[in-house]
């Protein structure tokens, strides 16, 4: 479904490769283009102060004794911010030991200091779930305010169906959508991510809604993949089947076709019994089939 790749999905993806990390061996524990904070730069960040700078460093170091210790002597240590978007706990994250992230969780390190899910993101990519795992277990949403599709778009992006069930377990609602109709289904389908895709329509992701493009299930399950992997070619050829007992109409009408239907009001089918089609979704589609429409009579 290249053609029709959201505009969200493309951010999230650009956050996996964008500068890989280089941030030291104690980062083996993550995926290269994990964009940690560099022992260097924190510890000679002249907005840290002295005490900041020496937790950071024994965090680093692997020094937990020090650390506890500094901790006790001054708790507000932990809630202090690394740069723009880091904290004490994604340098515990750096470090890949659970013990200092336990430390810093419970010593009430902020979960989310960007609002946008940044820290949950970052323990996303590693390589095990663990990190992932502390942070929503103490309370980390998975769905941020800032974000909400954040996290999920990061897991789909690295194709982690691990990841993608843990923020369901915690309370990833499937059916989301914003208002230019960008879905964590839409998105795993964007993506080529079929078996991420048909683990959200097994927990109740939308079957029938569309984004601003038209882009849909059917068509995405009816396009050649652009990725090579068995695994999902196998869970296309799944999805495909799903479709008649879903009461998708054969043959599947267009992005375009759907476009049409939707500004006329007749998307989803009423058989479907869907909820409708966002009016931030429509509004786009009305001024995009305008400005088409404008370019043809020119």
């Amino acid at each position: 479904m290249v053609a029709y790749v959201s505009a969200r999905f493309l951010l999230a993806a650009a956050l996996l490769v964008t500068a890989a990390c280089q941030n030291d061996a104690q980062a083996s524990c993550f995926v290269p283009e994990a964009v940690l904070p560099k022992r260097d730069a924190t510890l000679t960040d002249p907005k840290l102060g002295q005490s900041a700078r020496d937790l950071a460093e024994a965090l680093y170091d692997r020094d937990l004794p020090r650390a506890e210790r500094l901790l006790a002597a001054d708790p507000a240590l932990a809630t202090v911010r690394v740069g723009e978007r880091h904290s004490m706990l994604t340098v515990a994250l750096a470090t890949c030991e659970p013990r200092a992230v336990d430390l810093l969780i419970r010593r009430g390190a902020p979960l989310d200091v960007t609002g946008d899910g940044g820290t949950l993101q970052l323990a996303l990519m590693a390589k095990q779930p663990d990190f992932a795992l502390a942070l929503l277990k103490a309370g980390a949403k998975p769905m941020p305010p800032e974000s909400p599709l954040g996290p999920v778009d990061i897991a789909t992006a690295l194709g982690s169906m691990g990841g993608v069930r843990m923020l369901l377990d915690f309370g990833l609602d499937p059916k989301f959508r914003d208002r230019l109709g960008n879905s964590p289904l839409g998105n795993a389908l964007d993506a080529d991510r079929f078996e991420i895709a048909e683990l959200l329509l097994d927990r109740g992701a939308d079957p029938w809604a569309i984004d601003v493009t038209g882009g849909n299930l059917a068509y995405a399950v009816t396009m050649p993949m652009m990725r090579d992997d068995p695994d999902d070619e196998a869970a296309q050829k799944r999805l495909a089947a799903r479709l008649p007992k879903l009461g998708w109409p054969t043959p599947h009408p267009s992005p375009a076709e759907i476009r049409r239907l939707a500004l006329d009001g007749r998307w989803p089918p009423a058989h479907a019994k869907a909820p409708p089609v966002p009016e931030g979704v429509l509004a786009v589609m009305a001024e995009n089939a305008r400005r088409e429409s404008g370019a043809r009579t020119q």
